[in-house]
């Protein structure tokens, strides 16, 4: 039998409704669907359970949907086909897709392999699972304040308005302290950002990893640092093309399995879009 799973969240609310939509477009490529179910109250480890391998189950949604997915699996094996429809607002897991995991007439893509083995982040006392990557810095406090908004009722938020009033106005750059695989520690004045990335891809496009790989085995560290604020602020722009890795001098890249960050005061951080405020450090590590 094939599942619908939705996020009515997802979609600036419109979870459901798209859904239903892009349900129709599935049927009428011959793909039947048996039973349409929310995500949101779904006992998501007893329903994989239940499932058999002739099954097929399609999650609409994006970052945060599937964010609420693999952190909720736990270590429940997935053995029916797994298949992601991208009606998300950031997409940014779809990016990294391959092409052959597209299923072509159908818009949707073979997941299964993407969310076996995901790295683990440890922040503030608590493990999470995450497909995209760790923002820390003001990547997290752009994600803060967009949260401060939408429960103020504001529905038109602007991400890069938001980043660029930080970085020019109230956003003091700490400095980080960051290790690999438990060598020596890396001091870094002027952090503007400091993220872990399983994937290419963050905040709705913005490639910060260019050279990173799914299931590569290997983590990487990227951290922005040592600049002015108009130096980074012209510096921003080249995150979307990957083009701000040729500045060595203000961008850090290393790869790894293990990657710790401390930042030497309180900042937002984003775990595929997911806020914590208040933090001072993390691990995130791919599992043994």
């Amino acid at each position: 039998m094939n599942y619908l799973l939705y996020n009515e969240l997802a979609d600036a609310e419109e979870g459901a409704k798209n859904a239903a939509r892009v349900a129709e477009e599935l049927k009428a490529h011959g793909f039947e669907i048996g039973e349409m179910t929310s995500l949101i109250n779904l006992d998501v480890q007893d329903f994989f359970k239940k499932r058999k391998a002739e099954d097929k189950v399609v999650i609409f949604g994006g970052d945060g949907t599937m964010n609420h997915f693999v952190n909720n699996i736990g270590d429940v094996k997935i053995d029916c086909e797994l298949y992601l429809n991208p009606t998300g607002t950031g997409n940014d897991f779809q990016r990294d897709l391959a092409a052959e995991d597209k299923v072509e007439d159908l818009g949707i893509y073979r997941i299964n392999k993407y969310v076996e083995g995901l790295p683990l982040v440890e922040v503030k006392g608590k493990t999470y699972r995450f497909l995209n990557g760790i923002g820390f810095g003001i990547d997290g406090e752009c994600c803060v304040k967009a949260e401060e908004m939408k429960a103020a009722g504001e529905k038109n938020i602007n991400y890069g308005s938001i980043t660029v009033g930080l970085l020019m106005g109230p956003y003091v750059p700490p400095t980080a302290t960051i290790k690999v695989d438990g060598g020596e520690p890396i001091v870094l004045k002027k952090a503007y950002l400091a993220s872990a990335m399983n994937g290419r891809f963050y905040g709705g496009g913005m490639m910060i990893a260019p050279a990173q790989r799914r299931n590569s085995g290997k983590l990487t560290v990227v951290c922005i640092h040592g600049r002015g604020k108009i130096g980074t602020l012209l510096l921003f722009p080249k995150l979307f093309k990957g083009t701000h890795v040729a500045k060595k001098k203000a961008v850090f890249l290393q790869t790894g399995k293990t990657i710790e960050v401390e930042f030497d005061r309180p900042c937002g951080l984003q775990i595929d879009g997911e806020v914590l405020v208040g933090v001072t450090s993390y691990k995130a590590y791919l599992p043994e």
